[in-house]
């Protein structure tokens, strides 16, 4: 196809076609590719995603067909129909597991992690007895002061401390 013969749309290429789909004779290359490689029309809740998030390297080895809500994750988005919707927001890499997530600017500051499933499920805590550091899981972070039973009857019988009934 000759450089004449494809325009640009939103970074995407259109070239001229006669596909079912397509709206004036022009319809997107990537998914003109990925429909020949598979010799049949992509399903109505089929969409092709770019690998590298390039929008015009529409190479077969960068290209796959995913789910709509599978391409919005593959994104770091609830739905990538959100960032058309806000295209101020920013990205911003997940401190764990160092995905692109996208966010309003004045939210982007406070979020560290691209979703609650990637919070950590333990976290250290130092008890108020020995300060010796210990695992608490998360949920429960508050109810423990401290990291054994016999911490805790020692701090009872010192009474320094008051104690109540924490771990």
């Amino acid at each position: 196809m000759s450089q004449l013969e494809k325009q640009k749309s939103n970074n995407y290429i259109l070239v001229k076609s006669n596909h079912p789909k397509s709206r004036n004779g022009k319809y997107y290359e990537h998914i003109l590719v990925v429909e020949k490689h598979l010799k049949r029309i992509l399903k109505d809740n089929e969409t092709v995603h770019h690998i590298n998030e390039i929008k015009n390297d529409n190479r077969i080895e960068n290209l796959f067909v995913c789910s709509r809500s599978q391409h919005d994750k593959a994104h770091g988005m609830k739905t990538v129909s959100q960032y058309r919707l806000f295209p101020h927001w920013i990205s911003k890499q997940c401190t764990k597991c160092h995905k692109t997530f996208w966010a309003a600017p004045y939210v982007i500051n406070k979020r560290t992690r691209c979703s609650v499933n990637c919070k950590p499920i333990k976290v250290d805590k130092t008890c108020v007895w020995c300060d010796t550091i210990f695992t608490v899981p998360l949920h429960s972070y508050s109810k423990w002061v401290f990291c054994s039973k016999l911490c805790k009857r020692k701090a009872k019988n010192d009474k320094r401390l008051k104690v109540d009934d924490g771990k």
